[in-house]
């Protein structure tokens, strides 16, 4: 068989199992990795590249790799839910960094974190001043956790007593003039209504919506592609 015939072969193989195991693995975001969840990360695709380009390493082996350490990586995950000793020595716990206004400088060490990190991840969250700061923890996967003094936290409704409606997620019934029919079936729906309402709003075909949005309160929003002249 052609080399390169090979390589296309074993590419496909390990990017669907890749696909099929990062299914399986869950839907956590890059954001949220803890370091141990990003080293399995970093092998795992390591040796999907190794399976894909190095036609010396046998399919099997590779395929063989990639699922071992899958498994391994799900069933830590299932043991770290299920045991919080474990989830402790595997992914670590949370370092309170600020407390009670107040920098925790052996936290800090410990963590090796340094004021040029905390002062960056602050002014990431929105947060200039270090004296606004009530706690702060540095999580387990590296993001700043933030909880200001409670003179600088933003009003809610709430400290106001002022009564609120519920609001709920908008969902999309039209996407790039594909009727999204599963979304219209689950909020009880037909397209029968879905085009008088876009009738009303004078668009007689769906090729010119871009996207189409019902809120809770029964609102159609409706974008055009017509709104910007590279769609035309």
């Amino acid at each position: 068989m052609p080399e390169i015939i090979a390589v296309v072969i074993r590419a496909a193989i390990a990017f669907f199992l890749l696909l099929l195991m990062t299914r399986l693995m869950g839907k956590t975001q890059l954001s949220q990795l803890n370091f141990f969840d990003y080293v399995v990360g970093i092998t795992i695709g390591s040796t999907a590249s190794t399976l894909a380009t190095n036609t010396e390493t046998p399919v099997v082996a590779g395929v063989t790799s990639i699922l071992v350490w899958s498994g391994l990586a799900m069933a830590i995950d299932r043991l770290t839910l299920k045991n919080l000793y474990a989830s402790k020595i595997i992914e670590g716990e949370p370092s309170v960094i600020i407390k009670n206004g107040k920098l925790m400088e052996e936290a800090m060490a410990k963590a090796n974190y340094d004021m040029e990190e905390l002062m960056t991840q602050l002014r990431n969250r929105g947060v200039f001043d270090l004296s606004q700061v009530e706690e702060a923890v540095l999580e387990t996967n590296g993001q700043l956790s933030v909880l200001l003094k409670s003179q600088y936290r933003p009003v809610t409704p709430e400290d106001l007593n002022l009564d609120t409606q519920y609001e709920g997620m908008p969902q999309i019934l039209v996407v790039d003039g594909n009727i999204a029919r599963h979304r219209l079936a689950e909020l009880e729906l037909d397209e029968v209504w879905l085009w008088e309402q876009l009738r009303n709003l004078g668009i007689n075909d769906l090729s010119e919506v871009m996207v189409a949005q019902l809120d809770t309160k029964g609102k159609l929003y409706v974008d055009k592609k017509s709104d910007w002249d590279g769609w035309k």
